[in-house]
């Protein structure tokens, strides 16, 4: 086979080289990854339209009216209230560790003979929830099972007749309890002295007169105090 000329050479790496080149181009309309592209309407839509269920609550009832169970927008998502055992009745009411959701209430399903071991499961009366079980590790109730035939009481011996027990002795009598004899009389009390009589008390000295009251001299004006008088000089 002979070899191509080296300008057909030439010419067929360039066009391998324009065909990488188109391979590794991304167009405007198209996505990074190349498997879808871009719709020109879209490009002009400024509001889309937000994920979940924030602003369309009503999309959690499944457009049934009424709903059959009742769900709630709990963080974005459609959640049964009556079921989930972390939003049990409302969003965020998370139920203890081993209880179950039962109709919008937290209900522990170990030993609770309404819902024993799942919801709206009832234990048969008498019998108790125990471990999630009914009746677990119990005897059969009596009701309403029959008794179990008991076996016939034999005859029993007579019991021995009770012999005549001897008397009492009598008791002796006590003796007499001795007379309480005639006390003897109180002395008379002798009689208290007479009282000595209050004599006339001497009569009060005369109180004697008080001396009149003098002229008083005038008071001085208030705010003005008088000036003693200079002292005499014997020698003028």
């Amino acid at each position: 086979m002979p070899l191509p000329m080296p300008n057909t050479l030439v010419a067929l790496i360039l066009c391998l080289h324009v065909v990488v080149a188109k391979a590794k181009r991304v167009p405007g309309n198209a996505t990074i990854s190349g498997t879808s592209a871009v719709a020109p309407w879209l490009k002009k839509v400024t509001d889309p339209r937000d994920p979940g269920c924030w602003n369309r609550p009503w999309i959690c009832r499944h457009g049934e009216y009424p709903p059959r169970t009742r769900r709630l927008c709990c963080r974005n998502r459609c959640v049964d209230v009556d079921s989930d055992v972390n939003n049990c009745g409302l969003c965020g009411i998370r139920c203890p560790f081993t209880w179950q959701c039962c109709r919008g209430l937290c209900i522990n399903t170990n030993i609770n003979p309404f819902h024993c071991g799942r919801c709206d499961h009832r234990c048969p009366f008498p019998s108790f929830c125990i471990y999630g079980m009914c009746g677990y590790a119990a005897p059969l109730p009596p009701f309403p099972f029959p008794p179990r035939p008991h076996p016939p009481h034999g005859p029993f011996p007579p019991h021995p007749p009770h012999g005549p027990f001897p008397p009492h002795p009598p008791h002796e009598p006590f003796p007499p309890h001795p007379p309480h004899g005639p006390f003897p009389p109180h002395p008379p009390h002798e009689p208290f002295p007479p009282h000595p009589p209050h004599g006339p008390f001497p009569p009060h000295p005369p109180h004697e007169p008080f001396p009149p009251h003098g002229p008083f001299p005038p008071h001085p004006p208030h705010g003005i105090e008088p000036h003693p008088p200079p002292p005499h000089d014997p020698s003028l």
